[in-house]
């Protein structure tokens, strides 16, 4: 016990004794007074993504788990990683202020600061028989004349404009894992289009639909990331028992485009949806090295702080 409040107790104490003769007694020594109580030491910084959710009320899962992806997929979450399910979607969206489209699964984070996001559409079966007439240039001027769309909805939201730059990795397909990825050079009006981010979108295609997962890192970090996340992927997802694009059947749903419009579903219309850039690892990551953070500031702050760190709110690829 510290001293001071010691001898407040052992005096309070003495007070409740009967009354003696105190003039055969030494006079009682008054007590010292109580020292002032120490100011409570400030919040440390989250040190994680991760971290930095859960102070914020998002609810995660920590690996090593089995996670489901709807009734579609599956997913083997590793140890150290967390995944947030769709009891904490709406919290997560509207903490990292990302529109949602209604068909999120999931998201993983990452402890080396990336993370996945995994939709899924029933569109149908996406035949391949474009694998080898996947052309990059032609795929890059029509997003970046989708672009023009997207970027009047955004302003009409008061966010920054965004500008693809150039291709980080061509659309390139799989056709053992029958995986289309490709990933995008983006950057932003509120920074002169001066820093580059990486969007990253992977489509892996399924029976009756496509489990549509973006990957978002910083670029610093997206090679190693992607080299992780491609691994990841192939060894830990898996879809359900009878959703594999393998058992595709005569007669099943026939999606209505191929490999190339994936590609541009991902970049023009996405633009128009104002939803091309997705930064909100990038930010998160910087967030916790930049701002001390109390834990009772982090509801409504948080948008505060993307927009002190970054200019902008992070947002995310429909």
């Amino acid at each position: 016990m510290n001293p001071s409040l010691h001898r407040l107790a052992l005096a309070a104490a003495l007070a409740l004794l009967p009354l003696v003769n105190f003039a055969t007694e030494p006079e009682a020594e008054a007590p010292a007074p109580a020292a002032a109580a120490a100011p409570a030491p400030a919040a440390e910084p989250p040190k994680t993504f991760a971290e930095a959710l859960q102070r914020a009320g998002v609810k995660l899962v920590a690996g090593p788990v089995k996670v489901a992806l709807g009734k579609i997929a599956e997913f083997s979450l590793p140890a150290g990683q967390h995944f947030i399910g769709p009891d904490s979607l709406d919290r997560y969206y509207e903490v990292t202020h990302n529109m949602r489209s209604g068909t999120e699964l999931g998201v993983v984070v990452s402890p080396d600061d990336w993370v996945l996001i995994f939709k899924y559409s029933d569109s149908g079966y996406v035949k391949d028989d474009e694998k080898d007439k996947l052309d990059a240039a032609k795929l890059l001027a029509a997003m970046q004349e989708g672009q023009v769309e997207g970027n009047k909805a955004r302003k009409e939201r008061g966010w920054d404009e965004l500008r693809i730059e150039g291709w980080a990795s061509p659309p390139h397909y799989d056709e053992k894992s029958h995986n289309l990825t490709w990933a995008m050079n983006l950057s932003s009006s509120k920074d002169n289009h001066k820093g580059i981010w990486i969007n990253q979108s992977i489509r892996l295609l399924g029976r009756g639909g496509i489990m549509n997962v973006t990957m978002v890192a910083d670029p610093e970090s997206f090679a190693t990331a992607a080299r992780e996340v491609d691994g990841l992927l192939t060894a830990n997802f898996s879809y359900a028992q009878g959703q594999r694009y393998a058992e595709w059947k005569q007669g099943d749903k026939l999606a209505a485009y191929g490999l190339s419009a994936l590609v541009l579903g991902g970049g023009a219309a996405v633009a128009a949806k104002m939803g091309l850039l997705s930064q909100l690892g990038v930010f998160f990551a910087k967030m916790w090295k930049l701002v001390v953070l109390a834990v009772g500031a982090l509801g409504a702050a948080i948008t505060k702080l993307f927009r002190k760190i970054t200019g902008s709110h992070p947002t995310e690829e429909k």
